[in-house]
C-alpha cells in the first residue's frame, strides 16, 4: 500500500518541462481542447482565505 502512494507521489512531482512536453506532442484538436478544458478548471479552483481554513479545522476539531 505504501508502494502505490509513493508511485502516485512521483507522478504528482512531475516538472515544469514534463509538462510542457506532453502538451507540445498533442495535435493541434488536442491541443485546442486541452486549453479549453484547462481554463474551465481553473475557473473551479478555489483558494480560500486562511481565516476560512482555520474556521473548518476549529469547526472539525470541535467535532472530536
Amino acid at each position: 500500500m505504501g508502494e502505490t502512494f509513493t508511485f502516485l507521489k512521483t507522478i504528482d512531482n512531475q516538472s515544469e518541462e514534463e509538462k510542457m512536453s506532453t502538451t507540445e506532442s498533442l495535435n493541434a484538436d488536442d491541443l485546442l481542447f486541452y486549453h479549453s478544458l484547462r481554463a474551465d478548471l481553473e475557473l473551479l479552483a478555489k483558494k480560500p482565505k486562511l481565516q476560512t481554513i482555520h474556521y473548518l479545522l476549529d469547526y472539525s476539531r470541535s467535532l472530536r
